[in-house]
């Protein structure tokens, strides 16, 4: 079992086709058993020898592979992981280091994000030997994540393609293949149920995301719009318990506030999305008990960065 840096977030992976190595990944991560895995591949051939492949998968893969793009395919290998499953979600890494690496395994590598689950994903090298030096196998040295959200993830395996998670690659670019795309605000899924209903429970998801708490670190989080955000910013950010970050910060001067490195600015949606998780990590380890978040702006990346900032605030706590 290795953790591997991707060009979204870092992941914790063991062969697809070694079920009791992906099952270890569980319990390492304290993982629900019905919440899926990604299978990591090098190349779109390789993905052909356990999927079926249709005319739409293939455009879409050669569109947005390799990169931060995940598809859920009809798999026709029976010994990939999960074998309980007809679909697997499969996606091909930036990183042609990774690529490599894979190729090597003689395996797809299956694996989540590499940190506790619930938890924001970990974007930073430093964070992961924090939390997995010494448990798992290995920790391969690459290039560090440089989006800082997980893969957009497209489900093929309906009537309709189903946006399943947002991600950095938006449902605008989607549209362009598949103008008949559904998106999470146009459907009542079964996410949207309360967790205690029985529905959910028995639910079982395609994709990571789609169930279970995840993003959230131990403080609070509280997303602002930017106005509210200024207003509580302007009142509220001397206090030593609370971190900020957002596009601007009214007339308080940053340094005033600085202490813990507790106010972040960043310069637009992209900046916002690639340092979230690290930012989170670090108010965790600093103690700081809320996080008020700006809402993003009206821009590139505003979908993938909205859908992480309302989990983490719906399910994080004090």
């Amino acid at each position: 079992m290795v953790v591997f840096p991707t060009e979204t977030v870092f992941g914790i992976g063991a062969a697809s086709d070694n079920e009791d190595a992906c099952l270890r990944i569980y319990q390492i991560k304290g993982r629900p058993s019905d919440n899926p895995l990604i299978a990591h591949f090098s190349s779109i051939d390789a993905i052909k020898k356990v999927c079926y492949v249709n005319e739409v998968a293939n455009q879409l893969l050669c569109e947005f592979s390799p990169g931060p793009f995940t598809l859920v395919l009809p798999k026709t290998d029976p010994k990939i992981f999960p074998k309980q499953l007809p679909t697997l979600a499969v996606r091909i890494p930036k990183n042609p280091v990774i690529r490599e690496w894979i190729e090597a395994c003689g395996s797809p590598i299956s694996a989540p994000s590499a940190n506790l689950s619930g938890r924001p994903s970990l974007t930073r090298m430093t964070d992961v030997v924090r939390y997995f030096d010494g448990i798992v196998d290995g920790i391969l040295i690459a290039e560090e994540p440089n989006l800082g959200i997980e893969s957009t993830v497209l489900g093929l395996t309906t009537e309709v393609p189903v946006l399943l998670r947002p991600g950095s690659i938006e449902s605008q670019a989607l549209r362009r293949f598949l103008p008949n795309l559904v998106i999470p605000n146009e459907i009542k899924s079964k996410d949207s149920k309360s967790e205690d209903s029985k529905t959910n429970q028995s639910f079982v998801p395609l994709s990571p995301g789609m169930k279970y708490k995840h993003y959230a670190p131990n403080a609070k989080v509280v997303l602002l719009e930017t106005e509210i955000f200024l207003s509580t910013f302007s009142k509220q950010g001397m206090d030593p318990k609370f971190a900020w970050i957002g596009f601007s910060f009214g007339s308080k001067t940053l340094p005033e506030v600085l202490g813990g490195n507790r106010v972040l600015c960043v310069a637009n949606n992209i900046d916002y999305m690639a340092k979230l998780y690290a930012f989170f990590e670090s108010c965790d380890l600093e103690g700081y008990n809320r996080i008020y978040c700006e809402m993003p702006r009206e821009e590139e990346g505003r979908e993938g960065l909205l859908n992480r900032l309302e989990k983490a605030a719906a399910t994080s706590f004090e």
